[in-house]
């Protein structure tokens, strides 16, 4: 549960410091820059521990479509992130359970029961909330942060596909990789800019705690139960107001925390159904067995 509060809060100082940037360089050179960066810290890590051959391994058509969404989603949430408040970002983007719950459901064929379809039809009102669309508060830019969170839910449902003996750290290598050089191509319709001193240490603050924030949530999820520690990630909205006020000024509106409080619920309450659900599986096949002697 500690491995994901400060991995939830390391995504967030990396979300402040490109957003700091975002003021000085132009978005393909921050993910150009950061990303390489993150790939010279990765790359001994990863050949120290599965060599390059690894790097190759772990090719296969379902990490092509999570490479895919994965580009989609941080242009999305970097576009969204570079003009919006922190929090209200980070308060769309916890509609992701909402929306893989939907989407296992409709192209997975998973079942999923009325009360988990009511608890993602409420969250996503929270989202309206959030985005108040029709209002004077609503930006072109909460279209981003929506298309993030379609990114992100089609990024996790292809990771289902990659096999299980592949390492999350080459798998997270490959990533950078592709991510960095679709900044780097972003970067040939932008004019690049000399970094400044400051910039360059911002962006290498975030390509450290970006790992960081996937190291703890990968560590979480292999030495703890999924359903216990995964309302924490929701921690960071907590997080995303902290910095966003401490940094940029920014004071989230009554209705961005309402409608943060309603997806977050509806998000808790359906990672509960899950778990009900689980538990009543097992216990049915322990019964079968048993009755099976």
């Amino acid at each position: 549960m500690a491995l994901v509060v400060v991995g939830m809060g390391a995504f967030v100082i990396n979300d402040t410091m490109m957003k700091a940037t975002s003021a000085e360089l132009p978005l393909g050179e921050i993910i150009a820059l950061r990303g390489i960066m993150s790939c010279a810290i990765m790359a001994p890590i990863v050949i120290a521990n599965y060599g390059w051959s690894s790097v190759v391994r772990v090719y296969s058509p379902a990490l092509f479509v999570r490479n895919l969404a994965e580009i989609g989603a941080v242009f999305c949430f970097l576009t969204a992130l570079f003009q919006l408040p922190m929090a209200n970002v980070s308060g769309v983007l916890q509609a992701v359970p909402l929306t893989i719950t939907a989407a296992a459901a409709l192209f997975l064929k998973e079942p999923v029961g009325w009360r988990r379809w009511t608890a993602s039809a409420v969250g996503f009102l929270g989202v309206l909330l959030i985005i108040q669309p029709g209002t004077t508060e609503f930006s072109i830019y909460y279209l981003a942060a929506l298309a993030t969170v379609l990114c992100v839910a089609a990024r996790d449902l292809a990771t289902r596909f990659i096999a299980k003996t592949a390492p999350s750290l080459s798998i997270t290598f490959v990533t950078a990789i592709v991510v960095t050089l679709f900044g780097a191509a972003l970067g040939l319709a932008e004019e690049w800019k000399s970094p400044s001193r400051e910039a360059v240490m911002r962006l290498a603050a975030a390509s450290v705690f970006v790992l960081v924030g996937y190291y703890s949530l990968i560590e979480a999820m292999r030495t703890a139960e999924i359903s216990a520690v995964a309302p924490f990630r929701y921690t960071v909205v907590l997080w995303a107001m902290l910095l966003g006020y401490l940094v940029f000024d920014e004071i989230p509106s009554v209705l961005t925390v309402a409608g943060s409080v309603i997806v977050i619920s509806a998000g808790i309450y359906t990672l509960h159904r899950e778990r009900v659900l689980l538990r009543r599986s097992i216990s049915a096949r322990r019964d079968v067995s048993v009755s099976s002697r």
